[in-house]
């Protein structure tokens, strides 16, 4: 190892592989080369060695229910190895920066990281950066000069063909951080990732895609586009994808993009059994408050066709929204059995947690009445209901303790400051 290099050390946890494989991904070749890649995975020991040398730089992207595992740990690194240099980015980090700049790191990335990231690193090598926050443009990235992945992280992902959306939903950060643009990569960047993935691996067989909306591939984002969406599909079969799953996590669809002649177009092509779609209630008043853009007849139609031409619907909802009441909860629990009961659907059910950058960030997560929270336990057990609804009442209810901690602190340092004043003033 030569010691005239820095050390570039990727903190890696199964979480983050994607977002980080998309930085990595993005720096050429002759930078990585600056610098001595130490790759710190998961629950292996710390490179006490690598992260007591000076001349380091760890890095970090984490989202929401990471934070304050991150937390703890950026703490202990920098009380214990006080001159490296840490920089974060991310889902979390993008949606609310001056939160992580807390947590202790010296430099918070803000935004897409393809451009960034590299540019940052040109920087930081030749000592031209500023600790702090630092904003990349929004909605500016071309999908198509960026592969999405690296092989620093082991880990070939799901291919994005598209980023940002059109709608806005009031507890979705997506179309904020995006500007509400709708960018797609192109068939060629496509086919060349695609061509990447089987030289390294030749055995691969199923070829999975990340889109807010994978039915809205290659369209204005507000209707299907169904010339883009054959000459993709035509495309992964004329390159000998053997299982083409879109429309599966995490390529879910919106139900007003289930239409039959998309289901007539996508069927013939797809392997994946189950199709992942955002419905999140059944009341057309609570779609209307989320400005979903769709109706409850809509999510209606859609798990009717999902079903009709042979696919599992597996159905987004969410419980527990900003003013929510029990009766709209037992009307939700409802709507869920009853689609159940005729289609066979399987539910993947949230609770409604404030997320950063989204217009409900303020707001709280309503009360779950007890006998709602027992009929969907039932739901659990008999197979027809997963998801991680229960720990997103434990995420609220431990940042809502956090904020408040924080309130807390900043009333008695105003005290404190009070009385500073106060004495100083007698003194004089």
């Amino acid at each position: 190892m030569s010691l005239q290099k820095p050390n570039l050390i990727i903190r890696i946890q199964n979480y983050n592989r994607v977002s980080l494989g998309a930085i990595l991904g993005a720096c050429k070749e002759e930078l990585l080369n600056k610098f001595n890649l130490v790759k710190w995975v998961s629950s292996e020991p710390e490179p006490e060695e690598d992260l007591d040398n000076p001349n380091s730089l760890i890095v970090y992207s984490f989202m929401l229910p990471h934070m304050l595992e991150v937390g703890k740990e950026i703490k202990h690194i920098k009380s214990k190895y006080n001159k490296i240099t840490s920089i974060c980015g991310g889902a979390q980090p993008t949606s609310a920066p001056e939160a992580c700049h807390e947590l202790g790191f010296d430099y918070v990335s803000v935004g897409e990281g393809e451009e960034s990231f590299p540019e940052f690193l040109e920087n930081w090598l030749s000592g031209n950066t500023s600790p702090g926050i630092h904003y990349a443009p929004k909605a500016h990235v071309n999908l198509d000069l960026y592969p999405g992945f690296s092989d620093i992280t082991e880990y070939l992902p799901p291919i994005e063909i598209s980023r940002g959306c059109k709608y806005g939903c009031m507890f979705c950060g997506v179309p904020r951080l995006n500007n509400g643009t709708l960018r797609h990569r192109s068939l060629d960047s496509i086919r060349h990732i695609v061509k990447e993935y089987f030289k390294r691996k030749p055995s691969r067989k199923r070829i999975k895609f990340l889109a807010p909306n994978a039915f809205a591939y290659g369209s204005d984002g507000r209707s299907p586009n169904l010339d883009a969406l054959k000459a993709l599909l035509e495309m992964l079969t004329d390159a000998g994808v053997p299982e083409i799953n879109l429309g599966s996590f995490p390529s879910e669809v919106r139900p007003d993009f289930v239409t039959r002649e998309v289901m007539e177009l996508v069927t013939p092509y797809l392997k994946n059994p189950t199709i992942v779609m955002g419905v999140q209630t059944g009341s057309d008043q609570m779609l209307k408050k989320m400005n979903r853009g769709h109706t409850r007849a809509q999510a209606i139609n859609a798990i009717s066709l999902l079903r009709e031409y042979g696919f599992m619907p597996h159905v987004d909802f969410i419980v527990g929204n900003p003013d929510e009441t029990f009766e709209e909860q037992f009307a939700l629990v409802d709507f869920m059995e009853e689609m159940i009961n005729k289609y066979a659907i399987k539910v993947h059910m949230h609770t409604f947690t404030p997320l950063p950058s989204t217009p409900w960030e303020h707001k709280n997560q309503s009360p779950i009445h007890e006998e709602v929270k027992q009929r969907l336990r039932a739901l659990e057990r008999t197979g027809h209901l997963d998801g991680w609804w229960e720990n997103h009442i434990g995420y609220f209810r431990t940042n809502q303790a956090l904020e408040e901690d924080e309130k807390t602190k900043e009333e008695r340092n105003e005290k404190l400051k009070f009385f500073k004043k106060v004495i100083d003033t007698r003194k004089s």
